[in-house]
């Protein structure tokens, strides 16, 4: 019995959540390279401060598949360090824009109130930097900071579904990271 408390207690607390990201490129990943260049890609993905929701994930899947398309071969570099003395190079690194402090406190004070009080936040999210490098010189910094919008509300439950028309996260990074490819272009056809 105490189990179903529980879980009526959790559901009733994070699912009554309603998410909307903004601030991000509106573009689609094309399906087919437009031209695979001779270099090889090295990249090194820094994981995330926070605790993600898809979003290490859709740029782990990005780098792995669509970008080493790309190129005639694909490595993943562990140590943030070593910068590869030939060939491409892009460093991901991704820093969490915190909630005001307002925010956090009507946050606080919604979880511990079951969400019977509300809490909103309209600041949060990301900013995300790619690095590029091209044999072992930096050429640029690419910035994105795609930002979201959070509502917590125990009676926003039966709307929960207009999340379902909503971008998630991994849909923001795969953006984020198909516009970085664009943007970078006239840098990798040098």
């Amino acid at each position: 019995m105490k189990l179903i408390h529980f879980l009526l207690l959790f559901l009733i607390t994070f699912a009554s959540c309603i998410t909307t990201y903004r601030d991000y490129p509106q573009i689609e990943a094309t399906s087919k390279p437009t031209g695979v260049s001779k270099n090889k890609l090295y990249y090194h993905l820094t994981p995330f401060p926070i605790l993600e929701f898809g979003g290490y994930a859709a740029l782990k899947t990005y780098f792995k598949n669509t970008a080493s398309s790309n190129f005639s071969e694909a490595e993943e570099i562990t140590d943030p360090k070593i910068i590869p003395p030939k060939g491409i190079y892009c460093k991901v690194t991704t820093q969490w824009a915190p909630v005001s402090a307002p925010a956090l406190i009507f946050g606080y004070i919604s979880i511990a109130t079951v969400t019977f009080l509300p809490a909103w936040s309209h600041n949060d999210g990301y900013d995300v930097t790619y690095t590029l490098y091209k044999d072992g010189q930096k050429i640029k910094d690419f910035n994105y900071s795609p930002r979201r919008s959070v509502f917590l509300w125990m009676f926003a439950l039966p709307v929960i579904w207009v999340n379902l028309f909503t971008s998630s996260e991994e849909e923001v990074f795969n953006a984020i990271s198909t516009q970085f490819m664009e943007d970078a272009k006239p840098y990798l056809n040098q």
